[in-house]
């Protein structure tokens, strides 16, 4: 491929928010989680959004994630508007088109670490590429482990796990919602760093949510909600 093609292709833009509310019930019972919140992603970028508990940065990674839909306003991911998608459309988005990280890995404990990962795949009837699956599997550290079931693991290893499931199939984003917030702090560091090279090696694009700004810093860029509103948006500081 050519490289300027190359370079310019990883420009795209791959997520726009655009006026983005969300409203949680009615007159003064009424909670706005987010208050029009607009902004970007361009492919291949590492953003962290920060703020403290209540802020609504969780309440926006689930609408970008198609789990939740907005009160107003619209989001693309990848040209696609899912603001408006049914329950059966929004499923298939996510199992297709993003990966999901979340603070307690959300593994089914009945299945090995293998069967955990292949799952998203093994919903649509398809078997991964052995060389990427074990790419993956070997950055991750998790050879050892695939006939193991979740419950024989570590906590950064179950973490691992579910960082390996979410890449599998190459999604449009990868959505991690606070990560490291069950993980010691040596398995915070690894995680991010992890994150952070797949970032650099795959060119996967990350959105990590989180209220730790020492495990924002891993990103290129870092966003902060106060009170559902962007109070700031710019290049990081430092890395972890």
């Amino acid at each position: 491929m050519d490289w300027k093609y190359k370079h310019r292709r990883e420009k795209v833009e791959i997520l726009r928010c655009e006026g983005i509310t969300k409203v949680y019930g009615a007159g003064e019972n009424a909670v706005h989680a987010l208050r029009g919140i607009d902004f970007t992603v361009r492919k291949g970028e590492f953003v962290s959004i920060i703020g403290a508990s209540g802020s609504g940065k969780s309440t926006l990674l689930h609408i970008v994630g198609a789990v939740d839909s907005p009160t107003e306003g619209r989001v693309w991911v990848g040209g696609e508007e899912i603001s408006a998608l049914s329950r059966k459309e929004a499923a298939l988005f996510r199992r297709r088109s993003v990966g999901l990280i979340y603070q307690f890995y959300n593994l089914i404990p009945t299945l090995t670490v293998e069967r955990n990962i292949k799952l998203p795949l093994l919903l649509d009837r398809t078997e991964p590429q052995s060389q990427d699956f074990e790419a993956i599997v070997g950055a991750l550290g998790l050879e050892d482990k695939l006939n193991a079931l979740p419950s024989q693991l570590s906590g950064g290893q179950q973490q691992r796990t579910a960082i390996a499931r979410s890449l599998l199939y190459r999604p449009a984003l990868l959505l991690a919602d606070e990560p490291t917030g069950n993980l010691d702090q040596e398995n915070s560091r690894e995680i991010m760093a992890m994150l952070k090279r797949f970032n650099q090696t795959l060119k996967q694009t990350i959105l990590v949510i989180t209220h730790d700004e020492l495990v924002a810093r891993a990103a290129d860029r870092v966003i902060w909600i106060e009170d559902g509103r962007i109070v700031s948006n710019a290049p990081a500081a430092g890395e972890v």
